[in-house]
């Protein structure tokens, strides 16, 4: 059995790669395409990039119709989809909100209640038949931050499948992690969810095999072993930050979706509809107190 294990730093964290029984040369060639297509991804969607596409778009589409490439309107499109899906809960037109609500006393109600009401995927317009774009609310910015690496993986396993590789595994920034066929000494690829406070420690083990599984959470834990809210999981209805240690992991077939939805179900466990086909897909949460301890709580 021949092995390969490819890695390199893209979208602002690092991609893991495992390629079972794939000629040494060909997954050069291959990490090399993945890597030149997740930087054109991030070439278009980073917000810390002045140039890319994104930001033009947030900087300038205030009441004003742009056209924007067929990759950008079909992901503006997929975030309308995602925003309507889960009643307003997944909404990544509030970037604004997002950054006020980490520099910001979040006791400033007055702003934080203008930039709800001004920004948000509602207030964003799409014209199919010129493909152009254009925001009604002055606040309104896309934030790539809870799809980006979705898409990301999205493009690698669509590169895979084209290549015909039938076995390999790729975590992405070890919070997205998309399986390709079984391990090679069983049926699936084994793939921990870890304590947070305690990492050796398995609270859940997934079984993946042809899917992907996305982790989202509500911060981290320091050096000392204490929770630190990140602050930037924020319910757009209200304003407000998660700031309880949790985390939220999703198991679906499609990588943009396991993305989004982790996001979605960490701010609202029941933002789902109630005909929304959950066939095939694993939702589940891992909530703790404040003696460290967890449940695991499935949501579906």
């Amino acid at each position: 059995m021949n092995t390969e294990y490819r890695n390199f730093f893209s979208m602002g964290t690092r991609l893991d790669a495992v390629f079972i029984n794939a000629d040494s040369a060909r997954v050069n060639l291959l990490a090399e395409g993945i890597k030149n297509d997740l930087d054109r991804i991030e070439a278009t969607l980073s917000i810390y990039r002045k140039d890319s596409e994104l930001s033009v778009l947030n900087a300038t589409a205030y009441e004003k119709d742009i056209l924007v490439s067929p990759f950008l309107f079909e992901t503006i499109r997929s975030c309308l989809d995602y925003y309507k899906l889960t009643g307003g809960v997944f909404d990544t037109g509030k970037g604004k909100l997002t950054g006020f609500a980490q520099r910001k006393d979040r006791g400033e109600r007055a702003n934080t209640n203008s930039l709800i009401e001004q920004s948000g995927m509602q207030l964003v317009e799409i014209n199919e038949h010129r493909r152009s774009v254009r925001y009604r609310g002055k606040n309104v910015f896309i934030d790539p931050g809870g799809f980006g690496k979705g898409l990301g993986i999205r493009s690698v396993k669509a590169i895979l499948l084209s290549e015909g590789i039938d076995n390999a595994l790729v975590s992405f920034g070890e919070s997205t992690v998309l399986a390709m066929g079984t391990h090679p000494h069983g049926k699936h690829w084994p793939i921990a969810v870890a304590d947070i406070y305690n990492k050796p420690t398995i609270v859940r083990l997934a079984r993946l095999s042809n899917n992907c599984l996305s982790t989202s959470g509500t911060g981290f834990v320091d050096e000392r072993g204490v929770f630190r809210s990140s602050g930037n999981i924020i319910d757009p209805r209200t304003g407000e930050s998660i700031d309880e240690a949790r985390t939220v992991s999703v198991i679906s077939d499609d990588p943009l979706e396991a993305e989004v939805l982790s996001t979605a179900l960490l701010i609202d466990a029941d933002c789902l509809p109630d005909d929304f086909d959950r066939t095939g897909r694993e939702a589940f949460a891992v909530i703790y107190d404040t003696g460290k301890n967890y449940v695991v709580k499935e949501i579906f």
